[in-house]
């Protein structure tokens, strides 16, 4: 009798320990690793190498298991009809099997998967001591199965952007974090992806300043664009960026230098980059060298176009709006049949305003102005129709700003 209860218990207790252990295994995560690592760094280096070579905890597991259930029911079989006779034997394996299912496979393994943080600190060191006390077995097994396994397969333990995307995803429907937290975690995974020409200002909608223009002239035409910082560019070649003027400081300039024909002096070093560089690797150069704007050439030094700052910031938490980013919608009525109207207007509003069926859609006149030219407008566009001109008076990022009307008679 003793050996017949030994033989069960022995059994069950082995089974549960490994279906525990099992179910910690492969319920961890690689961030709950992380944080492990983070309080504990060689408890963490152990689980770091359990999911790094994941085959071997559950090569162990299953041995220990497989051995513990099958020598159990062996023995436990056998003292049943030794001291029972066989006449019960259908209902002992009934039971025996209904036992082993509850209390080592379904019970162990929720618990492992519910605390598996906690019983990571406990099991570790165990689990770590088999593997090396059954390593000649493993490397037998692994010999084995060889022929099976898949070659150049990808770390079991390493998350993808896109796992860290879906637990953002998760975390927020369970309310551990907001909505803004969920889009800039996920704006960081897609920007580890993100190349340099996907994320830049094409060259078409780049305002630059000459070396060939005086002070009065370079303010005039970055006035009409509204932005900080202009590239500068050598005789209005385009593919010679000579540096970046700073709208403040060319103000300034002017107040304290009038009688000077040039603002060469002003002109700051400018950052240049390659189309197919990492966008995450620029927004490091721009938080280590305190830079805000940098030039995309190709390898033949043709510009491409323009990154600033703000465009990647805005790949991570989404659009970052100023007062002139947002078009206006103002609509002021000038002498001489003319009116100043903002490229933000709807033209069903505008065309009730002017009194004259241009559009009844809900597209801003920046948009419609887009449709009507065949591409982005450009400072100093005319189009007319129905006896009306309009000429883009402003810019911002491609957009028609400001609109001049005018009546033709």
């Amino acid at each position: 009798m003793t050996l017949f209860i030994a033989s069960i218990l022995v059994a069950l207790c082995v089974s549960f320990f490994c279906s525990l252990l099992e179910a910690t295994v492969l319920s961890l995560t690689p961030t709950q690793i992380a944080v492990i690592s983070s309080k504990r760094p060689m408890l963490g280096k152990i689980w770091q190498g359990f999911k790094a070579n994941i085959e071997r905890p559950i090569a162990v597991i299953l041995l220990l298991n497989t051995a513990a259930i099958s020598i159990g029911a062996s023995v436990a079989g056998a003292q049943f009809n030794k001291l029972f006779g066989s006449r019960w034997i259908i209902l002992f394996s009934i039971f025996f099997t209904f036992i082993m299912l509850q209390f080592s496979e379904i019970l162990p393994k929720t618990l492992g998967v519910r605390f598996n943080r906690k019983l990571a600190a406990f099991i570790a060191l165990p689990l770590s001591a088999s593997i090396k006390i059954l390593t000649p077995v493993i490397k037998l097994i692994n010999w084995i199965n060889s022929p099976f396994e898949a070659k150049g397969s990808a770390a079991a333990g390493i998350a993808t952007a896109d796992e860290i995307a879906a637990m953002a995803g998760l975390s927020r429907l369970s309310n551990h974090i907001d909505f803004q937290q969920e889009r800039i975690i996920k704006g960081a995974c897609r920007l580890a992806g993100l190349t340099v020409q996907q994320v830049m200002i094409p060259i078409e909608h780049v305002t630059f300043l000459s070396t060939s223009q005086t002070p009065p002239q370079a303010v005039t035409s970055s006035h009409s664009d509204l932005h900080t910082r202009y590239p500068v560019c050598q005789d209005n070649d385009r593919n010679i960026v000579v540096g970046y003027v700073n709208f403040k400081e060319m103000i300034s300039f002017m107040e304290t230098h009038p009688a000077d024909s040039s603002f060469i002096g002003i002109i700051r070093p400018v950052h240049f980059t390659m189309p197919a560089d990492s966008a995450a690797d620029l927004m490091k150069t721009f938080m280590a060298q305190h830079v805000h704007i940098s030039i995309v050439r190709d390898k033949d030094g043709k510009t491409l176009g323009m990154v600033t700052l703000e465009d990647v910031v805005e790949e991570l938490i989404g659009e970052l709006e100023d007062e002139f980013d947002r078009l206006p919608r103002m609509f002021h009525a000038l002498s001489g049949g003319i009116w100043m109207v903002g490229g933000g207007m709807h033209m069903a509003e505008l065309s009730s305003q002017m009194q004259t069926p241009l559009s009844d859609s809900q597209e801003t006149l920046s948009a419609w102005l887009s449709g009507k030219l065949g591409h982005a407008p450009k400072l100093g566009d005319v189009y007319s129709q129905d006896q009306m001109e309009f000429t883009v008076r402003r810019l911002r990022r491609g957009k028609a700003f400001e609109v001049a009307i005018r009546r033709l008679d």
